[in-house]
């Protein structure tokens, strides 16, 4: 259920950054925004409408405003459910505001959603004398997949981290948040099967650095009231260190999960089958990267294994270790999603393919030309790692071929390049943006490399394929910057605001 009423009440009466600006600035840019003369005002005397199908109440915003349901003479808001065939995409809107009347009209709970995100930047004025410009508004977004993975596997954020992360999703209407649960360092969520897995997940001061699964449920229902999907990944058969550290045995000596162990897929089992019963996506995420050529070098089960089914390299090796991964997932009532390795090492169909390795778009390509559906997440555009300008702190590694991951840099990055065909577009489920915390271990730093390159990263996602004027973005950008900061969050104004992370 969307808490469509309390949103919206926060979206009207919280101070507004916006005030000296006749038409205010909008991110993401909608699809058609054509601006006419006058205002609405929103004033203490305004009603909400509900038309239609009644899917929420807004009894709570009615009260707070001191307003009728309606008959009031002063202005009125109106959410409107329409047909389908009025309004084609579930996520679209169309708001119009003119005279005395604010109407948002959507053919699905998630398009009064968005309209009610655009409602909320449109407002003008302080609480008590705000006002909206009058305009009409067509829009829909250009991807159905606008995501943002947070790394909790290397550094863990909480709860409330998360909250105040989905708060600004929501906000900018990005609408997956893909949560690295595993890797190397850390395990970040307890399977009742294997307890010792979390046994050490403790920071220094006691607090549990892994979530429960009343910590998910919590989570999953604070997204689900925003219209965000929770994505878990798991990773395997590489980078899983910390199954290592907690039960050798299903290691070996290689350096990645035994494939050639029963006891690894009664595991594997155990923590999807209850990944599954967490979260509700439609979704598992197993990762499946940077399998080394000699990741199971010193095993002899694995030697045996190869000999037993006549496998004769390591990426067969895997391609059979990933059949057995994608057909537990698929038992689990889940579709399987991966890394662009998996795409190489000839997984199938059913196989969603998250393309990260921006060197190698045959990948990408021959997975689109398979029909395999694809994410798209090329390092250098972006992981949010990487450093936003030069001298400025970030990762080391490829995604600083072709300079800092600058807004500039965001904004030029067309993800459905000319190359592909109409049936190959179709494929491109969306885009998404990955913060991996190798080097973030705070909060602070965690907001300064995420804000505000996420607004780019909306932009990109939900507007219209177009040319982008970077200048014409910045301006736009500059007042929610300075709400972000409001809000306290620390959002990069520029350059200067780097020093402080030089040495983090």
């Amino acid at each position: 259920m969307i808490r469509l009423g309390a949103l919206l009440l926060s979206a009207l009466v919280a101070p507004s950054v916006h005030a000296a600006q006749a038409r205010p600035s909008l991110i993401p840019m909608p699809t058609k925004v054509e601006w006419r003369d006058g205002a609405v005002p929103i004033e203490t005397d305004t009603s909400v409408e509900l038309r239609g199908q009644a899917i929420i109440t807004a009894a709570d915003l009615v009260q707070s405003l001191g307003s009728k349901r309606a008959g009031t003479r002063g202005s009125a808001i109106r959410l409107v459910m329409v047909p389908r065939s009025r309004i084609a995409n579930p996520e679209g809107y169309h708001l119009r505001a003119a005279g005395k009347r604010v109407v948002i009209e959507a053919s699905d709970p998630r398009g009064l959603f968005y309209g009610m995100q655009t409602l909320r930047q449109l407002a003008i004025g302080a609480s008590g004398r705000r006002s909206i410009p009058a305009v009409d508004i067509q829009d829909a977004p250009r991807f159905r997949w606008r995501g943002l993975l947070i790394d909790l596997g290397r550094h863990f954020f909480g709860k409330p981290t998360l909250f105040k992360i989905m708060d600004q999703m929501a906000a900018y209407k990005l609408n997956v948040l893909h949560l690295h649960l595993t890797d190397d360092p850390g395990w970040r969520l307890q399977i009742p099967a294997y307890p010792k897995l979390t046994l050490s997940e403790v920071a220094p001061d006691g607090t549990p650095q892994y979530f429960t699964a009343d910590d998910i449920r919590q989570i999953v229902a604070y997204a689900a009231d925003r219209n965000i999907t929770v994505v878990p990944e798991i990773e395997m058969p590489s980078h899983a260190g910390s199954v290592a550290g907690a039960y050798p045995e299903l290691y070996g000596k290689g350096a990645a999960l035994d494939p050639a162990k029963p006891e690894t897929y009664g595991f594997i089992e155990a923590v999807v089958r209850e990944v599954a019963r967490l979260f509700p996506a439609p979704y598992i995420h197993f990762g499946g990267d940077e399998v080394a050529d000699d990741a199971w070098k010193d095993s002899k089960d694995v030697d045996r294994l190869k000999v037993q089914l006549g496998l004769r390299s390591t990426k067969e090796v895997e391609a059979y270790f990933v059949r057995n991964v994608v057909g537990i997932i698929e038992r689990n009532g889940k579709r399987p999603v991966a890394w662009d390795e998996q795409a190489e090492a000839g997984a199938s169909t059913d196989v969603t393919i998250e393309w990260w390795r921006k060197a190698r778009p045959d990948v990408l390509d021959a997975a689109l030309r398979r029909g395999s559906d694809v994410i798209l997440s090329p390092v250098d555009r972006l992981y949010f790692d990487y450093h936003q300008g030069p001298g400025e702190p970030g990762a080391p590694w490829e995604g600083n071929d072709g300079g800092p991951t600058s807004i500039a840099k965001i904004l030029a990055w067309d993800p459905v390049p000319p190359r592909f065909t109409p049936g190959e577009s179709a494929h491109v489920l969306g885009i998404e943006a990955a913060v991996w915390t190798e080097f973030i271990q705070s909060e602070r730093y965690l907001e300064f490399m995420t804000f505000p390159r996420l607004l780019a990263l909306s932009e990109i996602a939900w507007s219209s394929q177009a040319p982008r004027d970077e200048r014409e973005f910045e301006e736009r950008l500059r007042p929610h910057i300075a709400a972000l900061r409001a809000r306290g969050i620390n959002a990069r104004r520029g350059e200067w605001d780097a020093y402080e992370f030089i040495t983090h």
